[in-house]
């Protein structure tokens, strides 16, 4: 058997070898889509964690073996993490789940309410996370290829500091309701588990119908990967939106696109622009419960005291 938990400096001799050798990195983080697998960096983020710098490490030890480790990073606020590295080096399938259960007692002694997990459909730890209680929120697929798009731009605009609201209803409309149970029912929640890293610096686009956001695309140019999210129905917002990615991107780029396989006019009109769709990805989500306060208000009744004269 194993044990998960929080890395010592002692252990920086076997973290420095475990660093040193390529081995699969469940946790899919969407900054490192399309890229090179590369060689995970345990070693960096638990001196980051001692350092206060924001990340967390678990290591798996079986003796004096470290057969896994797993590091998170804050999302878009410090009540939410994103698990950016998850390996397993032994034959113990308990390892994973062991990681993911040190994640989630850590995210609740941390009061970090959404701890997000993705990874490939196929891998180990998508069997595994559920046994650690993480919940699963939706299945992805990656769309890659040359954009080719015959369509216009029309009624898109760029995204504005005052859609924000607008947006959170377009989520709310666009994804089943046992999706969001899992990720965010709030404003403040889906700003919390916002992924911003892989597309920072940029580029947001709306469509906009009657006075409506009806679909938003997001676009990181230096990696050609954007998103793309429209309400059911309105397959005109998604091709316009992509039309306007396409002119963002241009045609020399490789584009890349990871939709939830729930979003079916998305997919559609992403296979009419020669995207070919590859990879699939689950995005898990433990969610740590947190008291909310409710004033309850009762009327009472003053029985003030007399006589009755006769």
């Amino acid at each position: 058997m194993s044990a998960a938990r929080p890395p010592r400096p002692t252990d920086l001799v076997a973290l420095v070898t475990f660093d040193g050798v390529v081995r699969e990195n469940q946790a899919v983080t969407r900054d490192r889509l399309g890229k090179a697998p590369g060689t995970p960096r345990p070693f960096s983020a638990a001196v980051e964690q001692w350092l206060h710098l924001g990340r967390r490490t678990w290591v798996s030890v079986r003796g004096r073996s470290i057969v896994g480790i797993a590091t998170a990073r804050e999302l878009s606020a410090p009540t939410a993490w994103e698990l950016d590295t998850l390996i397993d080096a032994g034959d113990d399938p308990d390892v994973v789940a062991d990681l993911l259960r040190q994640a989630a007692q850590s995210a609740a002694r941390a009061k970090v309410t959404h701890v997000l997990l993705r990874t490939p459909s196929d891998a180990p730890a998508a069997l595994q996370a559920p046994r650690a209680g993480f919940a699963k929120a939706l299945d992805e697929r990656l769309w890659g290829g040359h954009l080719q798009v015959d369509a216009m731009a029309e009624g898109v605009r760029d995204w504005r500091a005052g859609d924000d609201i607008a947006c959170f209803q377009l989520y709310s409309r666009a994804l089943p309701v046992a999706t969001r149970s899992v990720l965010a029912m709030t404003r403040e929640e889906a700003t919390a588990i916002h992924e911003r890293r892989w597309y920072e610096r940029g580029h947001s686009f709306v469509a906009e119908s009657e006075g409506r956001i009806t679909g938003l695309a997001r676009v990181a140019r230096s990696a050609g990967q954007f998103s793309l999210m429209v309400e059911p129905g309105q397959r005109e917002a998604a091709q316009a939106l992509v039309a306007a990615v396409a002119g963002r991107l241009g045609r020399a780029a490789v584009h890349r696109a990871l939709i939830p396989v729930c979003g079916t006019d998305e997919e559609r009109v992403l296979r009419e622009a020669a995207l070919e769709p590859g990879n699939e990805f689950t995005l898990f989500c433990h969610r740590t419960a947190r008291p909310v306060l409710d004033e309850a208000h009762a009327a009472v009744r003053v029985v003030a005291q007399g006589r009755v004269v006769g």
